[in-house]
């Protein structure tokens, strides 16, 4: 059987990108997402589950010279960045800065600087995360993603929430942080996620895309009950 449609045959906009799509296609729980980023930074996520989510598993291919840097949410700051060697094979992979072949491993869920030395597409390939699923929203700054990888609103995806909470969504096209978006906590009707400006907005998040979410209040576990036969 296969997945729901918006696993199968989404076309969405993947962080921002103008003219390019994330394309996910799927059969059954397995398949593969296809996802563009351009020369520069770009802030993503792993969308499916590799065998083991090392990074060498889930992006063994990458442009000559593209650089990662993953959030550690417990220490507040980013782990040695792993760098992608275009070494004559079987020698070409992802090193870390001591040039040691990198173990670091990004799970559906988290989000990730992937730094590109050109505009490229990257597939990942694995299967869509199932079951009863939990994403540890940490207090303090995290990235993050939707372990489902599907185009919708937060809401519709039961993000947590908490007065104050503060989304950062990068915009690879000016290679900064756009406004950022704050959960104001008011008396019904009008509790929800503001602009700097004060205007309501939905946000949302796409296939691959990541956010950096700050987070006031202590650990919100982000869950979801998931099934692509369903």
């Amino acid at each position: 059987m296969r997945t729901k449609t918006l696993l199968l045959t989404a076309s969405i906009m993947a962080a921002g990108l103008g003219a390019s799509m994330a394309q996910v296609y799927s059969v059954n729980a397995v398949g593969y997402v296809n996802l563009p980023v351009v020369a520069g930074y770009n802030l993503i996520a792993n969308p499916l589950n590799g065998s083991n989510n090392v990074i060498s598993t889930i992006l063994p291919v990458a442009p000559d010279q593209a650089t990662i840097f993953i959030w550690n949410k417990a220490a507040q700051l980013f782990l040695q960045s792993d760098t992608y060697q275009n070494f004559a094979p079987p020698d070409n992979g992802w090193y870390d800065g001591d040039g040691n072949p990198s173990t670091k491993s990004i799970p559906p869920g988290s989000a990730f600087y992937f730094v590109s030395p050109v505009a490229t597409t990257l597939t990942f390939v694995g299967e869509v995360p199932q079951g009863n699923l939990t994403n540890g929203i940490v207090a303090n700054y995290g990235f993050y993603s939707s372990i489902v990888p599907q185009s919708a609103s937060l809401a519709s995806m039961s993000f947590p929430v908490v007065d104050q909470m503060a989304l950062f969504y990068f915009n690879p096209a000016t290679q900064r942080y756009n406004q950022s978006v704050v959960y104001q906590d008011f008396a019904p009707p009008d509790n929800g996620w503001y602009d700097g400006d004060g205007n309501p907005v939905v946000p949302s998040l796409t296939v691959g895309q990541g956010v950096l979410v700050f987070n006031p209040s202590t650990l919100k576990n982000w869950t979801r009950t998931f099934n692509v036969n369903n």
